[in-house]
Order: C-alpha cells, then sequence, then structure tokens
C-alpha cells in the first residue's frame, strides 16, 4: 500500500474512525545518525493515503498508544536523551492534553483496550502491569505478569490480556501469559513456534496474528507471520511477510490486517516507510504495493 510520508520504526499505532494513525518513533536523520520524530500520520485504507495529524507535544519512541472512542491516548516511551518517562497525552479536537501519569516510567511495553479502560503490558524497566480508568483519569497496578517482558506484544481476546513473546535481560521468548480480567489471574498461554521480540500482534474475528520481529546472534529481523485460530490447537505459521521487519506495530481496519512501518534490520534503524495490507485472512495472502 502507499508508504508513510515519514518512514519509522519503533512506533505505536491505533485505528480511529476507520483510518490507521502512527505516532512518534525511531527515524533515519542521514549519515547513520538515528533521530526520534513527534510526528503523527494517519492512513486511509478507503484512499491508500497518508495525511499529517497534530505532532506530539515531544518526540518519543518505544512509546505505547491506545484509542478510546475519539480519543487517542499516547503513554510513556523513551524521549530523545534515551530516558523512559511517565508522561501520558491525549488527543481530543485536534490539540494533546496532558493526564495522570504512569506511576513509573515505561517503555517498549504494550497497550490495549478492554471496554473503555486501557491495559499497560511490560516494558523497561520493571515488566509491570497497570489499568489506565480512562473516565476517572486514574492509574491502578495490577498483579505482576509471571514473565518480566519488553518488546512484547499485547492483544484483547475475549476480554482477556494476551501478553506474547518479547524479551528480558537478553532472553527472547516464545511464551504467552494470560490474563483474566475477572478473576484477576494469570495463566499461561500456547506458546509461539519461533521466538520474536519487537514485533506487532492483531486480533481478526477470534484469530491472533503476530508477524514480523527481531532475534540476536545472529541480528536477524524475522519475515514470519502465526496464526491462531483456536488456543488449544497452537500457532500455525502463514503466509511471511515480503521482507524481514521490527519495531513494527500490526492493527486491523474491516477484515485486513495492516502493517505499517518498521525497520528491515535488526538492532538498528532502516526504515522504508512500507504499509503492507494482509489481506482477507483466510486467503493467507499478503500483498504489498511500496510506491516510488
Amino acid at each position: 500500500m502507499a508508504p508513510m510520508e515519514i518512514a519509522r520504526s519503533e512506533h505505536p499505532a491505533v485505528v480511529l474512525h476507520d483510518e490507521i494513525v502512527v505516532l512518534g518513533g525511531l527515524i533515519e536523520v542521514g549519515a547513520g545518525r538515528t533521530g526520534v520524530t513527534p510526528t503523527v500520520e494517519a492512513y486511509a485504507p478507503a484512499t491508500d493515503s497518508w495525511r499529517h495529524l497534530t505532532e506530539l507535544p515531544e518526540a518519543r519512541h518505544h512509546g505505547m498508544a491506545a484509542a478510546v472512542g475519539d480519543r487517542i491516548f499516547f503513554a510513556g516511551g523513551y524521549t530523545s536523551s534515551g530516558d523512559p518517562t511517565t508522561a501520558v497525552w491525549e488527543l481530543v479536537g485536534g490539540a494533546w492534553t496532558g493526564r495522570a501519569p504512569i506511576p513509573i516510567p515505561v517503555g517498549a511495553a504494550s497497550a490495549i483496550v478492554v471496554g473503555d479502560e486501557i491495559y499497560l503490558i511490560g516494558g523497561v524497566p520493571d515488566g509491570l502491569f497497570h489499568r489506565y480508568d480512562v473516565a476517572n483519569d486514574r492509574w491502578t497496578a495490577l498483579p505482576s505478569p509471571p514473565t518480566q517482558r519488553e518488546h512484547l506484544a499485547a492483544v484483547n481476546l475475549d476480554g482477556e490480556v494476551w501478553a506474547i513473546a518479547g524479551r528480558w535481560m537478553g532472553e527472547i521468548f516464545e511464551s504467552t501469559d494470560i490474563f483474566d480480567i475477572e478473576t484477576g489471574t494469570w495463566r499461561d498461554g500456547p506458546p509461539l513456534s519461533e521466538p520474536r521480540s519487537g514485533f506487532g500482534a492483531a486480533v481478526v474475528d477470534d484469530s491472533v496474528f503476530v508477524a514480523g520481529g527481531e532475534v540476536f546472534d545472529p541480528d536477524e529481523t524475522l519475515t514470519s507471520v502465526e496464526r491462531l485460530d483456536d488456543e488449544t490447537a497452537g500457532w500455525q505459521p502463514t503466509e511471511s511477510l515480503p521482507q524481514g521487519l521490527h519495531g513494527n506495530p500490526l492493527v486491523v481496519v474491516g477484515s485486513h490486517v495492516y502493517l505499517p512501518g518498521g525497520s528491515t534490520r535488526a538492532a538498528d534503524v532502516a526504515n522504508d516507510g512500507a504499509t503492507y495490507r494482509f489481506e482477507a485472512p483466510d486467503t493467507r495472502s499478503i500483498s504489498a504495493v511500496i510506491s516510488p
């Protein structure tokens, strides 16, 4: 599909009014140098086009974002100096405003929405678990997950929080932890077929997809895509990405899965801004057209 105007990686993405919104991230600034961007872009699948939205108040990478109703929330992430932050901003009416900060600084976590609440799972430095009450602008600490994770992906599947793969202290995981919101307890979920970190995950019609990511020793970006249709049957491979990517979000509009951006080199920033669309999931096909 049409590439984003500012190629980026390690950025979150949300869906608002059938548009995909990407926020912040790492960018290339020439001569092998890396920068951090505050830019926000929105992609309209209906017209295969991008447009710019109001920039973040400050540049961030490895941040977390979620859309609740007509509002977008951006939480945490790393500043241009490389420090994780507690800042939370809300975009409504075309302007960003500050909200209650996260109790601890967090980067490289994952955020999902269940009902009208945002769940923030994992991340640096503590890999903890918090819930944000949008209506009351209040954070609550929840039971710590069994596995500390950063560069993970999380999804809401049937009202449960799934924390998938990621890494911690150099170890890359294929495991999954599942949090039952009603009982407040964790249980083991089905492990992926292969370890991955810095990847995207999304749910379509009760099927979970994970795509891309990176591993180390040797450094490698992954092209593999896995699909989970039934928890007891486990993850199954489906058609691979056209190129290896990491630091890539995964979002759903209608029945299609979209992958906007990411880096083609592991442990590095090499962005081309490509946007990929996974065609109707039952066909197991991926198509991409990268505009010049």
